[in-house]
């Protein structure tokens, strides 16, 4: 009997490697490696874009049923994307009024608590102005932000067409009238298109690296009127659109010597060291990641995007001082040492 059971385990050890083999064979000719897949999926992920700043993210990109539902329903079925990236520029889908509409119906901001209701009104109240504004969608965009006065202004004032500087002059007309410090965001087009745009992966060739994922600017260094207080005054930094909650990038390695919250100016900010005649500083930040006295290195997160201080819309200020108490004699144009075409 242990004869014939030993010949038994040799024919079945036999068997399992005549199988095993077969099988290896059969995977390599038809190209099924394991190894081969998991080193694609890697490479795939590797050279996915790196830019997200200017892409609709998860958070508004679950909510696309409800855009294409009600969009439909309103018959502007061809803006489901501008609404998408209205929708970015208004909350980043991290909000439940995810179209900041509640105002649109004569409530307070943020008073809608439903995703879905949000969203049926927002594209509704944008219907509306785009009627109003016979299909025209610069103009109803600067509309919904501004509101169907903006619509009426531009008819006596613009011959009826939008333009940045006619929504710069809105603005300040009704902050004035209102006895408001702002009134909406004259860059609000931009801002809502640039989703729209794609991700070409922009960066910049010079000693800093960008701020942000993505770089759009929105105003630049020097003399300008002054959206708020309506006169000549530097513009001591780049502005650079983002959304409410977008990450902001240290541009250099260095010590962080101020992070501080004020109503006024540069609102929640922060300044960084990086050498005896070199400093960054960032504006309006909704949200600051990192504390006086923190060490930083060349990208990492130190806050996040908004519209907090004197300020008309969420978007980065970005300074650069050769001293640390600058005048604005030390303030340089970031631009060169951010490496960014004119």
């Amino acid at each position: 009997m242990k004869g014939i059971n030993g010949i038994f385990l040799l024919f079945f050890a036999l068997m399992m490697f005549a199988f095993l083999f077969l099988g290896s064979v059969i995977m390599v000719i038809s190209g099924d490696d394991p190894a081969k897949e998991e080193s694609s999926g890697d490479q795939q992920q590797t050279d996915a874009p790196s830019c997200r700043f200017n892409t609709i993210n998860d958070d508004v990109e679950r909510y696309r049923d409800y855009f294409e539902k009600y969009a439909s329903e309103n018959d502007i079925e061809d803006h489901t994307e501008i609404l998408m990236g209205m929708t970015m520029q208004e909350s980043g889908g991290r909000l439940a009024d995810v179209m900041q509409s509640s105002e649109s119906m004569g409530d307070a901001v943020n008073t809608i608590n439903d995703p879905e209701t949000s969203i049926e009104q927002g594209v509704s109240y944008f219907a509306d102005v785009l009627e109003q504004a016979d299909g025209d969608t610069e103009l109803a965009l600067q509309a919904y932000n501004m509101g169907g006065g903006y619509i009426d202004y531009v008819e006596e004032h613009n011959s009826g067409e939008y333009s940045q500087e006619s929504a710069e002059a809105f603005g300040n007309e009704q902050a004035v009238e209102m006895g408001w410090g702002n009134y909406g965001d004259e860059n609000y087009v931009d801002n809502v298109m640039r989703y729209l745009e794609g991700c070409d992966g922009t960066e910049g060739e010079g000693d800093w690296g960008v701020p942000l994922d993505f770089i759009t600017v929105t105003s630049e260094f020097g003399m300008r009127d002054h959206p708020i207080y309506n006169e000549q005054r530097l513009h001591a930094g780049i502005d650079f659109g983002c959304s409410t909650g977008d990450d902001i990038y240290a541009v250099a390695d260095g010590t962080v010597i101020v992070a501080t919250v004020q109503n006024s100016g540069l609102g929640q900010h922060v300044k960084i060291e990086h050498a005896s005649d070199e400093y960054s500083v960032y504006g309006h930040m909704s949200d600051m990641s990192v504390r006086a006295w923190d060490d930083v290195k060349q990208g990492d997160k130190i806050g996040e995007c908004g519209s907090t201080g004197t300020s008309t819309g969420a978007h980065l200020h970005l300074e650069y001082h050769t001293t640390n108490n600058a005048s604005n004699d030390d303030k340089e144009d970031p631009r060169k040492v951010l490496g960014l075409e004119e």
